[in-house]
């Protein structure tokens, strides 16, 4: 059994490294989908999409980050890097949602964001 594991991860967004986030969420893909036919149950295949959530804290003394303009045409790139010599880089990345707000937090007033990227590469 492993004696470290992974306690930082570093976020770019198009490039821009991006300081102002609490947490980052690579969500659940569904594969496969059991649809009910005549007289028995079949599988279909999903279209594949990598879904993320970043909760982006909301910085006191500088403008926030303007997640619609930078991935508007959805063709954001969005690197997840492990500082282990792993990265992740999602690619065709789309916004989703800007969700609730939530305030007051012990770190400090964050945001959560939802996108969807099409491509992942390690």
């Amino acid at each position: 059994m492993a004696d470290e594991y992974v306690s930082i991860v570093i976020l770019e967004i198009n490039g821009q490294q991006i300081d102002d986030f609490k947490k980052v969420r690579e969500g659940e893909r569904e594969i496969r989908k059991t649809i009910q036919l005549a007289r028995k149950i079949g599988v279909v295949r999903v279209v594949r999409g990598y879904p993320l959530e970043v909760d982006y804290l909301i910085p006191l003394d500088a403008p926030e980050f303007d997640f619609e303009a930078e991935f508007e045409d959805g063709d954001g790139t969005l690197t997840i890097d492990y500082e282990n010599g792993t990265r992740k880089v999602y690619s065709g990345v789309t916004l989703i949602k800007v969700g609730k707000t939530e305030y007051p937090d012990e770190e400090g007033a964050y945001k959560t964001i939802e996108l969807i990227a099409t491509k992942v590469t390690t």
